[in-house]
Parts: C-alpha cells; structure tokens; sequence
C-alpha cells in the first residue's frame, strides 16, 4: 500500500478523519485561531478551541467551515492541510478523500469543498450526503432496498433522510444544531437569572444536565459567569428542567420537520422503517431523552449507535471500499482538472 485513503466528517465543530482499515485515527474541533493583521493560521483544534473567548489582542478564533459549507476558503484550506499532514506525516503520495457534505448544499457549495480538500493535498475528492454516511457507520448497509431513516444531528445543522437503493427518497436539512442549542443556554440564562456565560460554559451546561424531555428526577449545577448588571462575577443554580424548556421550540422545529418529512414517505418505505428503527447519529444523539422525544413524536424505535457522533467518519471509509458499487449510484471522485480550483 502506497498511500491512505481517507474518510473526512468535516463538521462544524469537529473535524473526524478514519483511513481505510484503521479506522478512525484523527478528532479534533474544527477551530482555527488566526493572527487578524496577517491572515494566517497561528492555532487549529484543541488549542484554538479552548481558546475561544479568551483571544489575546489580534487573535481571532473562527469557525471556517459552518454548516457544512465553507464560511473562510485560506482558513479552512490550511485547517484541513494541517490536519491531513498529522495523519499522514511524511507519506508523498497524495490520498483520494471521501469527505460528507450536507444534503441540501448546492453545486457551488460542494465545488467550494472540494476545491478546499484538493489545494489541501488530496488527489480527488468525492462527496457523499451526511445521512447515507451516517448509515454506512452505523452499520447499515443504505445500497440495499429496504428503507432507513437517518437523523443526523451535528453542530451546525440537522440531516435527515429516507434511504432506499442508494438513494435518497426523502431528505431534509434544518438549519439547527448543538451550537444553537448553546446559543439558547446563553440567552436563556442572561434573560432569567441576569447571568452573562460563555459559549464553552454553555456547552458544558447542555452536555451535563441538558435534556430533552422532562426529568422525573431533576439534576442541578452551578453556572458561573458575569452578572448582567453590576459586571461582577455571578454564580447561579440551574436544573435540567429549565434547560429542557429553553431547547424547546429548538426541539419542536426538529420534530415538526421529521414528522412532515415522513408523511411525504411512501407506504412500503413507511414498513420497513416500521420493522427497523430510526437511525440517530451526530454529537446531538447524546442529549439526554432525545431518542425518546423522536420515538414519542415519530411513533417509532429509535437506535443511537455507539459512538455516535463518529458514525459518518467511519461511514465515509466504509464508502470508499464501496466505491465501485456507488459509482452506479452517480458518485464518482472529482480531480484537480474537473474542478475550478482557486
């Protein structure tokens, strides 16, 4: 073997990378810090994640690829460059990639990506819709004609799709992600307890006492930030069951658009879900009681996989072993010439 092939989950917070019979071997944040005068990448992962909010002058932390799509094409090409690098080291043959993309992103969009993985380093790039990948890592084979539902619930945004034959019947994407739901700790706690905090306290808050149904024993922790009006530090007790109603016209906005997208799903599609359950993968999965809102709301099983949030990672390796039946499906592997490269 001369080189690696790689299956890449560039999402909005994490950016997973597995090789072909390794599996996965690389998850940092998707975070870059870079200086604000030149331009360049000074940090990216755990270091520039932690330091969110806490930048020096002429630092700045981003975000560059949001929502599946690229928000800084230098930043996102040196992020990814600096990643490949770490788990490829010194290997001189350039890797064929893999790489998930949002399900509703449009043709610049996926250009724009993979323009972003060549000038990164790869040889060629091919694309394969977050929910088929999810399938594929939750050991769910989506080239089969028995139908799957798949939610995959990420940072940035929400997939969801019906799968049959490799393809997609149904597919939604909702602009709604972990970030939101820290966005809505931040806001509910300045608004209720007069409580300035962080996105990375927020963060913290969900992942620890965050719920998405009503607990019939209630959990509580300290929050700790700046009190709203006299700026002095603050320390306030939440429960599980206030962040649970602040995440809830997040939650019902997911739902409604779950139920809707099912209603439009045909009969026979509807039975072999039926007799299966619905897929949840995505560091979302994690939240408290969510299987249950979905099992409630969809009136169906629902399965979380292990290790959920490196389903599509694991999914776009499985993909790339699986490249010459997908390539009747209309997948193929982009290179430099077929693509306008910056």
């Amino acid at each position: 073997m001369f080189g690696y092939d790689l299956g890449i989950d560039l999402g909005t917070n994490s950016i997973v990378i597995s090789v072909v019979g390794k599996g996965v071997v690389l998850s940092e944040p998707a975070y870059v810090a870079y200086d604000c005068n030149k331009g360049e990448m000074l940090y990216a992962g755990k270091r520039a994640y932690y330091l969110e909010g806490r930048e020096p002058v002429g630092v700045s932390v981003i975000q560059p690829i949001k929502n599946g799509n690229v928000s800084n094409y230098e930043l996102a090409q040196q992020m990814v460059e600096y990643f490949m690098n770490k788990v490829l080291k010194k290997n001189i043959f350039k890797p064929r990639i893999v790489a998930s993309v949002s399900s509703d992103s449009t043709d610049v969009e996926r250009r724009t990506l993979i323009s972003v993985l060549i000038s990164a380093g790869a040889r060629s790039v091919c694309l394969l819709e977050q929910p088929i990948c999810a399938a594929f890592g939750a050991g769910v084979d989506p080239i089969n004609p028995t139908g799957v539902f798949v939610i995959d619930i990420g940072a940035g945004s929400t997939d969801m799709a019906v799968i049959s034959q490799g393809a997609m019947s149904q597919n939604e994407t909702v602009k709604i992600g972990g970030d939101d739901f820290d966005e809505a700790i931040v806001k509910y706690l300045k608004d209720k307890h007069g409580l300035f905090v962080g996105l990375r306290t927020a963060e913290n808050i969900k992942k620890t006492i965050g719920s998405a149904v009503m607990r019939d024993t209630d959990v509580t922790m300290s929050a700790k930030g700046r009190n709203v009006l006299s700026g002095l530090p603050k320390t306030v007790e939440i429960t599980g069951n206030e962040i649970c109603e602040c995440f809830g016209e997040l939650l019902d906005q997911i739902m409604t658009v779950a139920k809707s997208m099912f209603e439009r799903t045909s009969p026979q599609l509807v039975a072999d879900i039926s007799n299966s359950s619905v897929i949840l993968t995505g560091g979302m999965s994690q939240l408290f009681g969510l299987d249950k809102l979905i099992s409630q709301t969809l009136n169906l099983d629902v399965t979380i996989p292990v290790r959920a949030n490196l389903c599509v990672s694991k999914g776009c390796e499985l993909a790339l072993k699986k490249m010459h039946i997908l390539d009747g499906y209309g997948y193929s592997f982009k290179t430099k010439e077929e693509v306008r490269i910056r």
